[in-house]
């Protein structure tokens, strides 16, 4: 049974900003603050620039390579099964979070109204009970057909940027203290480190620019569609969070969330920072701000639900994970991969049942899984002479700066979230030899060939996790500011072209 071409312009666009505004809504334009301070909000500004350079290289690579679950099929193309599998592994962390931040996410906001689904910081047993009631609710969505998840996030879409926008226009009308803009204590209270911090978590809003890739094979006119539908999404969403970002700050009433003027730390802690800034006669724009909100996340989930499935369908139709999540049910579903999708949802959310540690895992996992896409457009560029509808201009000097850029996203999230994510992603690779052991029993074409394609990927994570607790992001200081952030840039450069030149040898033709 094949996939059904169910997915028209619109609801590709749709689907890129489904994966963008969702749970980041009603976060990030909070918690960047937390992190940076007034200056935090410049982070939307350089994680555009950052995240709108891989966009154009997923542009290119997906509208030429429509595939269900593509961003872990052009690493295949271009570098070979180890090279994939490992890209594909952090790809599943990171959807996997993405899952259950999101669904997280909206419990916590739900415990605006009901203080019992959440404590000190984590959901409480009720709290995760509704977690996986919602997260049943839509994989049984997912599960009765594409059309049926296109029609359902359309319409969600169309509610929470239709009503972010009024938000966005109306709340400044009726309270904005400027103050909060300048305070006593200086614009950026954590220097530089803070705003580039924040920059990193932005990444968890930006990211979903690359939904409706994973969706190509479903699309009806891929090819001119998923660039579309990636670029203007990084620009819609730049504009509504950033202008979030100044309302929240214009209106954020300090006594009203429970501390001292300017104790930016204090606002990640805030289980619904938005709402909870609004009191008395303005308590109105906190509720409706709870509503859309809702709606964001959960359309969100529902996007990222259905991508982790087709990233494990991907993976299987590469050959490196089991057979049976290559079966579709009658509505065109990789159902089994669903299944499983929803089951590791659950598992991580008793291991994570708080979103802001979630957000920063799924964030650098997501910049481990995107970078190397900017490797493969070269490699493909010089191999596959295929005709290119969308074709990046520039991609010689874009597309390593692109990578060098994402080794620093992942680099200031700081030590230890880097130790977590990249050893995460590690664990993928005895799991590779054994599929490759007990698929083909060749030990040495793994030693010899896929790995050699392959291992400045790893090596590249492994430099940078060094220099993590090495540098002065949450690590040692023993190399301080600015040296380990350019000691990042060089190191990635580097890998970037042994990348390149180990790709002319991993180019798999189908």
């Amino acid at each position: 049974m094949a996939f059904k071409k169910e997915i028209g312009p619109i609801s590709a666009a749709f689907l890129a900003l489904g994966g963008i505004l969702g749970s980041a809504v009603p976060f990030l334009p909070a918690i960047v603050f937390a992190y940076g301070g007034p200056m935090g909000i410049l982070s939307w500004l350089i994680g555009f620039v950052i995240m709108s350079l891989l966009g154009l290289v997923f542009a290119e690579l997906g509208s030429t390579y429509p595939e269900t679950g593509g961003v872990v099929r052009y690493l295949h193309f271009s570098h070979g099964a180890f090279a994939s599998f490992f890209n594909a592994w952090g790809t599943f962390i990171g959807y996997f979070m993405a899952v259950i931040s999101e669904t997280v996410a909206v419990v916590e906001y739900l415990a605006f109204f009901y203080p019992s689904l959440f404590h000190n910081g984590s959901l409480t047993p009720l709290g995760e009970i509704v977690t996986i009631l919602i997260i049943l609710i839509l994989f049984l969505v997912q599960y009765y057909g594409v059309k049926l998840v296109s029609m359902t996030n359309d319409i969600m879409t169309w509610i929470k940027v239709i009503g972010l926008v009024a938000f966005i226009i109306i709340t400044p009308l009726l309270v904005f203290h400027s103050s909060n803009f300048t305070p006593p204590s200086g614009i950026a209270p954590y220097g530089l480190s803070g705003v580039l911090t924040a920059t990193s978590i932005t990444v968890y809003a930006y990211a979903g620019f690359r939904q409706p890739i994973d969706y190509g094979e479903e699309m009806k006119n891929p090819s001119k569609d998923i660039p579309r539908a990636v670029i203007y999404s990084i620009l819609i969403s730049l504009g509504i969070y950033f202008l979030l970002s100044v309302v929240f700050l214009g209106a954020l009433n300090w006594s009203a969330i429970g501390t001292k003027p300017y104790n930016w730390s204090y606002i990640s802690s805030l289980s619904a920072p938005i709402p909870q800034e609004f009191t008395s006669n303005i308590l109105i724009l906190g509720i409706y701000f709870f509503i859309i909100a809702i709606i964001a996340t959960i359309s969100s989930t529902l996007v990222y639900f259905g991508s982790a499935a087709r990233v494990l369908y991907a993976n299987a139709k590469n050959g490196y994970m089991p057979k049976v999540f290559l079966r579709l049910n009658r509505s065109g579903v990789p159902y089994v991969a669903l299944i499983v999708s929803l089951l590791i949802g659950i598992f991580y959310l008793f291991a994570f049942p708080q979103f802001l540690s979630e957000a920063s895992i799924f964030s650098v996992a997501s910049v481990i899984s995107y970078a190397p896409a900017s490797v493969s457009l070269l490699v493909l560029r010089e191999l596959d002479n295929r005709k290119r509808v969308f074709k990046l201009k520039y991609a010689k000097i874009i597309a390593p700066i692109a990578f060098s850029l994402g080794g620093l996203l992942i680099y200031w999230a700081t030590y230890p979230t880097t130790l977590y994510t990249i050893s995460s992603t590690l664990v993928g690779i005895p799991i590779y030899i054994y599929y490759e052991i007990r698929n083909k029993s060749k030990f040495r074409n793994i030693i010899l060939t896929e790995l050699k394609r392959g291992w400045w990927y790893v090596a590249w994570l492994i430099s940078i996790l060094l220099v993590s607790y090495l540098g002065s992001f949450g690590g040692i200081n023993l190399i301080p500011s600015p040296y380990d952030m350019i000691t990042v840039f060089l190191i990635s450069l580097l890998f970037f072209y042994l990348g390149y030149v180990y790709g002319k040898y991993g180019f798999v033709k189908e």
